[in-house]
């Protein structure tokens, strides 16, 4: 992989990081902010970096809880699903 290819995944997985911890932070303009300018540089490969992040957040409250990634997703579906019909 070139150097080049290396720099611009690694500025996407940060814009990654910073985009959810913002949202965490409840910081909408940061959020926007972040999010509008990693998608105009690269889309496919934020959003490849968002779905590897949350894969590894998932996994990691799996192994914390004693429960698969599989049971950890159908548990926050099921949460999702309860919030809508609120």
């Amino acid at each position: 992989m070139a150097q080049s290819q290396r720099r611009t995944g690694a500025e996407s997985h940060r814009a990654a990081v910073d985009g959810v911890a913002a949202y965490l932070a409840d910081e909408d303009a940061d959020v926007y902010n972040i999010t509008d300018t990693a998608v105009r540089e690269d889309a496919l490969a934020l959003a490849l970096n968002l779905i590897a992040l949350a894969a590894t957040a998932v996994t990691a409250l799996a192994a914390a809880t004693g429960r698969t990634p599989e049971e950890v997703l159908r548990s926050m579906d099921e949460s999702h699903v309860r919030d809508l019909h609120r």
